[in-house]
């Protein structure tokens, strides 16, 4: 993947070692979604959210210069994370929070995820990548899982939740047009440092919102500081961690055809942890929302073998 920064070598690692890591990614961003929603009983959403991203930056930023990795003073650098901290951290990460105090966990990260959808439709559409047959039937199929998840809420449930649907399809939408962007850029700048600024110049807005909405007032409990960390140190740095050293030892399109797992873990904890069912309609919409995501994500032999894959992740996935 030319855009890795690929300044430090990292040793190949066994087939165990890459499967534990997959799985722990997968474990970690899917969980994400579940603890943040416990998070949110004890901190308002903005506010939860710059505390996520500043905490996250400051231990992604940290390992980066105890790992001998200089600042990065360069004007691209510094332009791509500050668009990216607009779209990935203030408006995916702050509508994905919205979205939780909502509707389900479960629900957000069904929703949530139709983004490499909408990546591959964007790409298609300003960046002239090419669009096979199979991802069209993706694209046609999460889509339809979509209208089939809220559908299924709108018969079962007369006082459904409009905005936090809304909010779970516009933080989708933020990270979409933030990747997209990522994208069409040409340079081979460090991805750890983008995603480590990203998240500190996206906490600048969530607080200045917070301090003008919100009034912060959080309370100072146990559960809001491990969820907090986890949040921040886990789905944030430690996930990043995982997912810049998978891709160094795989192909970026291999690495991210795994991720489309992400919701199955949110909706499965959601269920074991907080006890939400979902409908027929629910779990059929996010089969194909899932099948979308692996037929938009996967590669095809007929595309050029250096185009980058649908569903580049530069943030946390959650």
């Amino acid at each position: 993947m030319g855009l890795v920064d690929r300044s430090v070598e990292s040793p190949r690692w066994s087939r165990l070692q890459i499967a534990v890591a997959f799985g722990a990614l997968c474990l970690i961003w899917g969980l994400a979604f579940v603890v943040m929603h416990v998070g949110l009983l004890y901190a308002p959403p903005i506010t939860f959210t710059a505390l996520r991203a500043f905490l996250g930056s400051v231990a992604l930023a940290a390992y980066l210069l105890a790992t001998g990795r200089s600042f990065p003073l360069d004007r691209p650098t510094q332009i791509t994370a500050i668009v990216m901290g607009a779209t990935n951290v203030a408006g995916f990460w702050g509508f994905q929070s919205l979205a939780l105090l909502r509707i389900t966990p479960g629900e957000t990260a069904i929703l949530i995820y139709v983004q490499p959808l909408l990546v591959a439709f964007g790409a298609w559409l300003f960046l002239g990548e090419q669009l096979p047959f199979p991802r069209v039937i993706g694209l046609f199929g999460g889509f339809a899982g979509v209208v089939l998840v809220i559908g299924g809420q709108v018969l079962q449930h007369a006082h459904l939740s409009w905005i936090g649907y809304g909010s779970a399809l516009a933080g989708a939408l933020c990270w979409a047009i933030g990747t997209v962007y990522f994208k069409g850029r040409a340079h081979g700048q460090s991805l750890l440092w983008i995603a480590a600024l990203q998240a500190l110049y996206g906490s600048i807005p969530l607080v200045v919102i917070a301090a003008l909405l919100e009034h912060p007032h959080v309370a100072p409990t146990f559960a809001l500081f491990w969820t907090l960390a986890y949040a921040g140190l886990g789905a944030a740095a430690l996930a990043y961690l995982l997912w810049f050293s998978l891709l160094r030892q795989h192909d970026a399109s291999t690495v991210a055809a795994f991720v489309f797992l992400v919701p199955l873990v949110a909706v499965i904890g959601d269920g074991i942890f907080l006890g939400d069912r979902f409908g027929l309609n629910a779990f059929l919409g996010g089969a194909l929302i899932v099948l979308g995501i692996w037929l938009v994500s996967r590669p095809y032999p007929n595309l050029h073998k250096n185009e980058e894959p649908t569903f580049v992740h530069v943030t946390s996935r959650q």
